[in-house]
């Protein structure tokens, strides 16, 4: 089967990605000879017009951005089927929301390292009159050497002002998750620069802390956070932030525009000056000689990013002239020492209160650990990574258990409270403390306040948006498992336990959800021990006779290979009658499997072409390895079908 080249020029070689926008390839600049990304925006956009050439108006604009902080754009077009697609620099390295899944929160001068890079790439554009709108750690590539590369610079723009086709859906595309929504976006007011730095901030507060400042299942009511209410602050989350920083933070999370440094360039200056005011008190400074003499006229201190200056005063020439150094007088001072005297007083006066009113108030109604709730737990080299514990206490259940697992830390509840003092299922008590050094994998122990026991309502064949807050609100945690289905995307399938169960805050629910069919199809398929087939993408089930059925499979290599296999994907009638095939090496050729390693995971993209006079009809798709000596062996079925060794993936339908 012949590969897939655009332009004469770029060849795809596997798929890497998918969104609700956008497919993303990489590819083969075959004139070049380099590796290319190439994304492809999707239905039911590419099919408008003036869409269409609104994206591609746009992506020629950001094509004029040349950074190094920046992912280039080197070309655009459309295929054979007028769907456009851009063709960029490939990155090689991950996303900033990994990162900060797997080492957040991040420490402060990574941190600050890496939000000084993004401002000096969206510096450039808002000098060249472009508008991120849609910044968030997706779109921020990390290579491994610690550089960050900008993305999708112009195609939010593209998405937000036009309208006239599909207003609703084309708004749920343009910002995707609203975490990182300015609040003048929000309001329909039209984004400047200074929209762009309220993103940067709301990545700054959660690369420190680990969490976006505000979070709520429901867009609506997070849209309203971003209008209303003010972020936890952040030293709550994570002790080790400088009071300094915060300061900076809260400056570029304004709600008013006007209040924010006015670009990404006045913020980048911003940090550039709280990181040397950093470097100027941890320098040595010079010995002050006793016989020098007083200064006449103070130095100006250095000029702060974080908070303005005081206004100077003008200075008096009269009294400057009469003002001389003060004399000392020698002895003992003794006004200090009887203010001191007073003070010794007052405070050996409040310990009877502090022992006897204070202390058993406090301790009212408490629940022991079960834990040791000393903040210090013994640390030894081999205990791996360390991470400080964030305050849980007052935080739902739910919200804590996130805030734990985007710490690596796992979050168990020992036990209830009754209080009046907290909402049911709220977190009371922690152990370890807040800002206690713990290894990764930690078990951080907690007493919830305690709420009524109800009854497990039936969700099944609800919206998860439509339900989330609810069952969230009683204390539940959820374990949401998402899976591939024809089903539309966040419909509850199935519920664990099942309706009528009797709950209480603090249970654990899990929902398996509709991924649709963009999620992968999950296989678990083990092939003779040699490799395991994980998942498949199909990127749709309806094709016309003719057409090309894409096909991804990922690999994950269990042992090493002798020989080379090669890859069929059979499309088969009901009654088992070959109608379409394809039969190609690993990645067309390029990743044969003499060369996977153990643990190696490789994506496999396949096209196969369905004959023209193929009647319409559903048709199983179906794939496996073989040699001339015959089909791999499976010896676990997984998650589907095996017949003959040939691995079911699913059904799709040929169109009359």
């Amino acid at each position: 089967m012949e590969p897939i080249i655009l332009s004469q020029r770029y060849r795809l070689v596997e798929l890497v990605g998918a969104g609700g926008m956008a497919t993303v390839y990489r590819g083969q600049d075959l004139l070049l000879e380099r590796m290319v990304a190439v994304k492809f925006l999707r239905e039911p956009y590419a099919s408008a017009p003036a869409f269409r050439e609104r994206f591609l108006q746009e992506a020629r604009s950001a094509a004029r951005l040349d950074h190094p902080r920046i992912v280039h754009i080197y070309d655009v077009g459309e295929n054979d089927h007028q769907q456009p697609y851009i063709v960029m620099e490939m990155v090689q390295g991950s996303d900033l929301k990994n990162l900060i899944r797997r080492d957040g929160p991040l420490p402060v001068p990574q941190a600050l390292n890496l939000i000084r890079q993004m401002c000096d790439g969206v510096g450039h554009a808002h000098r060249a009159g472009i508008v991120h709108c849609d910044l968030k750690p997706q779109n921020i590539l990390v290579t491994s050497e610690g550089k960050i590369k900008v993305a999708d610079f112009g195609i939010a723009r593209a998405f937000h002002e036009e309208t006239a086709d599909a207003p609703e859906k084309l708004e749920q595309v343009v910002w995707g998750s609203p975490h990182y929504l300015s609040p003048e976006q929000a309001t329909g007011r039209p984004p400047t620069p200074a929209t762009d730095v309220y993103s940067l901030g709301v990545i700054l507060y959660e690369m420190l802390t680990g969490v976006p400042p505000f979070h709520d299942p429901d867009p609506n009511v997070l849209i309203m956070k971003h209008l209303r209410e003010e972020p936890i602050s952040p030293t709550q989350l994570n002790p080790r932030i400088p009071p300094g920083l915060e300061l900076l933070i809260r400056k570029v999370l304004s709600k008013e525009p006007s209040r924010r440094y006015r670009n990404a360039d006045q913020f980048g200056m911003a940090i550039d000056g709280y990181m040397q005011q950093g470097l100027e008190h941890t320098r040595p400074q010079a010995t002050v000689q006793d016989t020098t003499p007083p200064p006449t006229r103070a130095t100006p201190p250095p000029p702060s990013y974080v908070t303005p200056p005081p206004p100077s005063r003008v200075p008096d020439p009269a009294v400057e002239e009469d003002t001389q150094p003060v004399p000392i007088a020698e002895g003992p001072d003794m006004l200090l020492w009887g203010l001191l005297a007073v003070t010794a007083i007052a405070v050996l006066g409040l310990i009877p209160l502090w022992l006897f009113g204070v202390i058993p108030a406090y301790s009212l109604n408490t629940v022991p650990l079960t834990a040791d709730p000393s903040p210090t737990v013994p640390i030894t080299p081999e205990a791996g990574e360390i991470v400080s514990v964030p305050n849980l206490v007052g935080l739902s259940a739910p919200d804590a258990q996130r805030l734990a697992e985007s710490l690596n830390l796992v979050m168990q509840i020992e036990g209830e409270q009754e209080t009046t003092d907290a909402r049911p299922g709220a977190i009371m008590q922690q152990a370890p403390g807040p800002g206690s050094r713990v290894p990764v994998e930690t078990t951080v122990q907690v007493i919830v306040a305690a709420g009524r026991a109800f009854s497990l309502p039936e969700v099944e064949g609800y919206n998860l948006d439509a339900v989330q807050e609810g069952l969230e609100s009683f204390g539940l945690i959820l374990n949401i498992e998402e899976t591939w289905s024809t089903e539309y995307r966040g419909l509850i399938l199935q519920q664990m336990p099942d309706a009528g169960t009797e709950m209480r805050a603090g249970d654990t629910l899990t929902l398996t959800v509709s991924g649709g069919m963009d999620a992968p199809i999950s296989l678990q398929v083990n092939l003779d021990n040699k490799a395991m087939l994980e998942e498949a993408r199909v990127a749709r089930l309806g094709y016309q006779a003719g057409g090309i059925i894409p096909v991804t499979l990922r690999w994950r290599c269990l042992a090493r290979f002798e020989r080379s296999y090669t890859v069929f994907i059979h499309v088969l009638t009901p009654e088992f009658t070959l109608a379409a095939q394809s039969d190609q090496e690993p990645m067309n050729g390029l990743r044969p499997t003499t060369s996977w390693t153990p643990g190696e995971i490789v994506s496999d993209l396949h096209q196969v072409r369905i004959p023209a006079n193929t009647p319409p009809g559903i048709y199983q798709i179906r794939v496996g390895l073989y040699t001339s000596e015959g089909r791999l062996r499976v010896v676990d079925s997984g998650n589907t079908q095996v017949l003959d060794d040939t691995i079911f993936i699913t059904e799709i339908e040929v169109e009359p």
